[in-house]
C-alpha cells in the first residue's frame, strides 16, 4: 500500500480517527458536543456535509445515539443554561485546543455562513483567553490536516508531502513561541502528522527540564545529571543505547519504548536521584538487556508493561522505597524484581508471567525492610532452586504475601520461600 492509499483509508469518511477525549466521562463528552452543536444547529440552514462531519465527531467520541438526538432541541431551548456549562467543563488548555479544532473542522465542511462560523469560534476563543497565535495555529493546522477521501484522490503524493512539511513548520513555530499541544491532539487534527526527533550521545547537565513527545530515536547514551529532568510524554521511543541518570530525574508516561540494541546490563541506570516516576507505559527490552537499576530515592511504577528482559532482573532496586502497582512483567529471563531496598517495598495488583531465575522466579528480595505483595498473579514462573514465584533471603516479620494467585509455578514445594505472613491461592 502506498502513502496516498494509506491516507485515503485512514481518513475514509472520517470514521476511523480516534478522538483524543473519547475516554472522558459521558457528561463531559455530552457538554463538549453541545458546545460544538451551537455552531451546527445555531444557524438556520445546515448543509449535509456539516451534519455528516458532526456525526463523525459524535461517533468518534462514542456519544450514545439517544443523546445525539437531543442536541438540536437542547441548543434551541436550553442555550443560556447549557453554554455556561460548556465554559466550565472544557477547562484545561488541551481540551480547549481540541474543541476549537473541531469547530474549525465543522466550519470547513460546508456551513452556509462563514461569518456566522467565524463569530462563534471567535467568541469561544475570547472566553478561553486564546492569543492570536493560538487561534491562528489551530485554524491553519486544522485546515492542513482534514481532507475528505475525494480531496485525497485529487492530488499527488508530493502535494501531501508539502502539506506535512507545512504542518511540521507550523507546529515547531508554535512550540518555539512557548505553547504546547499534545501529540494525540496533533494526530487527531492531522492523522498523518508525526515528528521524529533524534538524539545522539546527549549530556543534559544544565538543570533544565526537557520534554520529548511523539516519535523519538535515541542513538548512544542519554545522560541526565546536575538536577536536570527529562520527561517522555506520549512518546514512541526506539533506542540503540542507554539512559543514565546521575543526580537527575526522569518521568515516563503514556509512552512506548522499544530497545533496538543495548550492550549494557540495564537500559536505565539511575544513581543519586530523589525519585523516578513511570506510568501508563510499555517497555519492550527486546531480549537485549534488562530495564532498570536504581540505587537511591523512590520508584513509582504504575500501569506499565515490562517485557522481554534478559541478562539481569527486569528491575534491580536498592533505593529507599518502591511502589509498584497495576503493572505487568512478562518474559523476564532473570526474574522480574530484585529488591535490596532500604525502606518499604509495596507491590500491588501486578501480574508476572513467564519469569525465571535461580532463586525467586519473579521476585527475589535481599532486603531487611518491610515488603508487601498484594493481589498479584504469578503464572508460569519458575526457579531452578527455591522460590518458584517469590524468594526472601531471610525469614522475618514484615514480609507479607496477601491475596495473590499462583498458576503453574515451580518448584511446587517452594513457590514461596521464607514468607512469614501469607494468604494466597494456588492453582
Amino acid at each position: 500500500m502506498n502513502m496516498l492509499e494509506y491516507l485515503a483509508q485512514k481518513k475514509d469518511t472520517m470514521h476511523t480517527v480516534s478522538h483524543p477525549l473519547a475516554q472522558n466521562s459521558a457528561n463531559f463528552k455530552y457538554i463538549y458536543c453541545f458546545g460544538l452543536a451551537v455552531l451546527v444547529y445555531g444557524y438556520k440552514d445546515q448543509l449535509q456535509a456539516t451534519l455528516d462531519c458532526f456525526s463523525s465527531i459524535l461517533n468518534s467520541l462514542k456519544i450514545d445515539p439517544e443523546q445525539q438526538k437531543k442536541l438540536p432541541v437542547q441548543v434551541k431551548n436550553y442555550f443560556d443554561l447549557k453554554i455556561t456549562e460548556v465554559f466550565r467543563t472544557i477547562s484545561n488548555k488541551q481540551e480547549q485546543y481540541c474543541f476549537i479544532a473541531d469547530l474549525y473542522r465543522l466550519s470547513f465542511f460546508g456551513l452556509v455562513s462563514p461569518t456566522y462560523s467565524h463569530d462563534i469560534i471567535d467568541g469561544y476563543c475570547q472566553v478561553f483567553n486564546f492569543s492570536a497565535s493560538e487561534t491562528s495555529f489551530l485554524k491553519e493546522f486544522t485546515n492542513l490536516g482534514y481532507q475528505t477521501t475525494e480531496d485525497l484522490k485529487k492530488h499527488t503524493l508530493s502535494y501531501y508531502d508539502t502539506k506535512l512539511d507545512s504542518a511540521v513548520q507550523l507546529y515547531e513555530s508554535f512550540k518555539h513561541s512557548g505553547y504546547d499541544i499534545t501529540t494525540p491532539i496533533l494526530e487527531y487534527i492531522f492523522p498523518s502528522f508525526s515528528l521524529t526527533n533524534e538524539i545522539e550521545d546527549l549530556l543534559l547537565d544544565d538543570g533544565s527540564i526537557q520534554r520529548f513527545e511523539s516519535n523519538l530515536r535515541i542513538r548512544g547514551n542519554l545522560t541526565i545529571s546536575n538536577c536536570s529532568t527529562v520527561v517522555f510524554d506520549h512518546a514512541n521511543i526506539k533506542i540503540d543505547g542507554t539512559i543514565t541518570i546521575k543526580n537527575g530525574k526522569i518521568i515516563i508516561r503514556n509512552s512506548e519504548i522499544l530497545v533496538e540494541r543495548c550492550t549494557q546490563p540495564y537500559l536505565l541506570s539511575i544513581t543519586d536521584t530523589p525519585n523516578i516516576r513511570i506510568e501508563h507505559t510499555t517497555i519492550d527490552c527486546n531480549h537485549q538487556t534488562a530495564f532498570l537499576t536504581q540505587n537511591s530515592g523512590q520508584l513509582k511504577l504504575r500501569n506499565t508493561n515490562i517485557k522481554n528482559c534478559t541478562q539481569n532482573p527486569a528491575i534491580n532496586f536498592s533505593g529507599n522505597s518502591a511502589d509498584i502497582s497495576t503493572s505487568n512483567f512478562e518474559s523476564c529471563a532473570n526474574g522480574a524484581i530484585l529488591n535490596t531496598s532500604k525502606k518499604d517495598l509495596f507491590i500491588a495488583s501486578c501480574s508476572f508471567s513467564d519469569c525465571y531465575n535461580l532463586h525467586g522466579g519473579a521476585i527475589h528480595s535481599h532486603s531487611f525492610a518491610n515488603t508487601t505483595i498484594y493481589n498479584c498473579v504469578f503464572q508460569d514462573c519458575h526457579a531452578k532452586y527455591l522460590g518458584g514465584a517469590i524468594y526472601f533471603s531471610n525469614l522475618k516479620y514484615g514480609q507479607s504475601i496477601l491475596q495473590c494467585k499462583f498458576e503453574n509455578c515451580s518448584p511446587t514445594d517452594s513457590i514461596l520461600f521464607n514468607v512469614y505472613d501469607h494468604k494466597q491461592t494456588f492453582q
